[in-house]
């Protein structure tokens, strides 16, 4: 009976002992946990896809607490100096945000990202006479003309090649409608990858030319193209369209009066009678 009590009481304290340790390597560990969480650092993290040239805004990111060797570098780690500025490129989910990712309400990005999905940008020369005065600005849209010899008739023929093309920049780089100066050198067109080719060589055979359109009209005519020869000759000058001159119509002859010789009469007295002839 005795030794089963010592027996016991030997237990008792080995549990103890167990338990005693347990709780003072689980007190080591979370000190060292937390003495090493201490160096962490928060970093802002996107909370879901933010396509380019979107903004930013608070429900698009999170904050997020990391070691600092994983942090990448440049990664912003103050929510306000994201929100309200727009993505540069597309930033994906769980991605840490960088300086590099971002840009200004106003900032000119890279023409690049001004293009639409399934379209090329492609520049075409422009001066006064080409581009409307000089009046055409980013954000316009444009028909452009070509004029060039046609190898089977040997005339020249224009023909419109390409209807209601965004125009995404002029000159050297400028991008924003408010820019004063309109298109002097170049224009830069969103145009489908086959246009492309259409726009090349129509440049290279003849000269192109723009019209603008109005913002509201999106309407595409389909056209034969007019060569020399069916321009009138009057608006060939400038002037009104001259037609043929018609021929004078002759007045009505009289009408043809039937002759009649003029009769004589002479009146014949017999007594009191008189008699009327006739010669």
């Amino acid at each position: 009976m005795a030794k089963t009590m010592a027996g016991g009481r030997i237990l008792m304290v080995g549990v103890v002992l167990g338990l005693a340790s347990t709780i003072l390597l689980y007190v080591y560990l979370r000190r060292q946990t937390q003495s090493y969480k201490a160096n962490w650092k928060t970093v802002v993290v996107a909370a879901m896809e933010i396509p380019a040239r979107t903004k930013i805004t608070r429900e698009k990111i999170v904050i997020f607490t990391t070691p600092p060797e994983l942090i990448s570098p440049g990664a912003i780690q103050d929510r306000r100096m994201v929100e309200g500025k727009l993505a540069r490129t597309t930033i994906h989910s769980a991605a840490q945000i960088t300086a590099a990712d971002l840009m200004v309400e106003g900032e000119i990005p890279g023409l690049a990202v001004r293009v639409p999905p399934g379209k090329r940008a492609i520049a075409i020369a422009a001066s006064e006479i080409i581009a409307v005065g000089g009046m055409i600005k980013p954000g316009d849209y444009v028909d452009v003309l070509g004029t060039y010899r046609d190898p089977d008739g040997k005339i020249e023929i224009t023909q419109m090649i390409l209807q209601n093309a965004p125009v995404l920049a002029v000159n050297v780089g400028q991008t924003e409608s408010s820019t004063p100066e309109g298109a002097k050198t170049s224009m830069t067109l969103a145009v489908a990858p086959e246009d492309t080719e259409r726009l090349t060589a129509a440049a290279v055979a003849g000269q192109l030319r723009v019209s603008l359109r109005s913002p509201a009209d999106t309407e595409v005519i389909r056209t034969a193209g007019v060569t020399v020869r069916e321009i009138p000759v009057g608006r060939m000058r400038g002037e009104a369209e001259v037609h043929a001159p018609v021929p004078a119509v002759a007045p009505p002859a009289p009408p043809v009066q039937e002759y009649r010789p003029r009769l004589r009469e002479i009146t014949i007295i017999r007594g009191t009678e008189g008699q009327i002839v006739v010669q």
